[in-house]
């Protein structure tokens, strides 16, 4: 008795999804904070910031260490909250409201290559200011101001569109 495979495999369900760029989110109502200028003993005045955040009850996410200091995230009407329990840690800091995510999806973003350096590409390229990057398996986030945030999610849609049947290499060939 023979089996005819090749038509048990093209009516199987597809469980590979397309490479490239699937789809674009933007999240609206953030505040970048940055603390900075930390001039000794780092990991003591990053342990009183985060104390200070925690006893404040702020949610903070996109936590990145920096050499003298560090930066993060946090729902933007939690904004004076925050000024209000760092101001008394004599920090130098920051807090930049009208931040915006845009979220990039892509299966295994990492491995595409160029894809990554495409989207920056493209969000630079349209003189947009990028406040934080980062990355997962299956897509990447920029904090971007609130005002250019849609904009940047068209032109990655548009761009990437125009590389479909191309793996999205046009993401990564922009201009």
């Amino acid at each position: 008795m023979s089996t005819d495979l090749t038509h048990k495999i093209s009516s199987e369900t597809e469980f590979e999804k397309r490479r490239g760029v699937s789809r674009v989110e933007v999240r609206h109502g953030f505040a970048q904070v940055h603390v900075s200028r930390i001039p000794d003993d780092v990991m003591a005045v990053r342990l009183k910031v985060l104390a200070a955040v925690a006893s404040a009850g702020i949610s903070i996410d996109f936590l990145k260490l920096t050499p003298s200091g560090m930066s993060f995230i946090v729902p933007g009407q939690d904004g004076d909250v925050l000024q209000t329990a760092l101001e008394p840690l004599g920090v130098h800091f920051s807090i930049r409201h009208d931040r915006s995510i845009v979220l990039v999806y892509a299966v295994s973003i990492r491995d595409e290559e160029g894809l990554i350096a495409g989207i920056v590409h493209t969000a630079i390229q349209n003189g947009i200011r990028i406040d934080h990057v980062g990355d997962m398996h299956d897509r990447m986030l920029m904090v971007v101001q609130k005002e250019d945030a849609d904009r940047l999610a068209s032109q990655i849609e548009v761009t990437s569109a125009q590389g479909e049947g191309q793996g999205n290499q046009a993401v990564s060939d922009a201009n």
